[in-house]
């Protein structure tokens, strides 16, 4: 890696960071130059204001999570491939996280709460979100029929779940079941 991609992988990083542990509502370009070591007209030089900083932090973290979870997934499928079930079930295992104690979520609801009020970050998370569907769709294809319904099912409850998973009635374990039993539905 060169130096300059170093350079914005650490100020992305810092910008991360700050929106986990701070918050949305705390984050300023003077608070990841401080916190990125850098002076305020550095940072400038690479993000001439916050709405870029944001928007390309919101394209970092994204790619990242993408990156992360094809991993997760080439590992799933190393040995041989999975009936649909077992793939479903897995999938859904790496998907489904508990809002309150993961940094992911945290990330995304801080990217929410900041595109409600920025239409150029709000494009930049839709883009993503269609990107990611694409993607979803591609890899759910090789296991289901119909991959459009069911990326269309698992988005949104996956991205719900982060949310209310502390409070439904159902165990981790008993929401995948049921999903899986759903999805064979829908596949019929």
């Amino acid at each position: 890696m060169d130096k300059k991609a170093e350079r914005l992988n650490q100020i992305l990083s810092t910008t991360i960071e700050v929106l986990i542990n701070e918050g949305a509502e705390n984050l300023s370009m003077r608070k990841v130059a401080k916190n990125a070591n850098l002076s305020l007209s550095n940072l400038q030089y690479y993000y001439k204001d916050k709405n870029l900083l944001l928007i390309a932090t919101v394209e970092f973290y994204f790619e990242s999570c993408k990156k992360e979870l094809t991993q997760a997934i080439k590992l799933l499928t190393a040995d041989s491939a999975p009936d649909k079930n077992i793939f479903l079930e897995k999938l859904l295992s790496m998907l489904l996280i508990d809002g309150k104690s993961s940094h992911q979520t945290l990330m995304f609801q801080e990217i929410w709460t900041l595109a409600s009020r920025n239409k150029e970050l709000q494009n930049a998370v839709e883009t993503y979100y269609k990107t990611y569907c694409l993607w979803m769709i591609d890899l759910v294809s090789a296991f289901c029929s119909k991959p459009k319904e069911i990326v269309s099912f698992l988005i949104p409850f996956v991205e719900g779940y982060t949310i209310v998973n502390n409070v439904i009635p159902l165990t981790k374990e008993k929401v995948i079941q049921m999903m899986v039993k759903l999805i064979t539905i829908v596949e019929k």
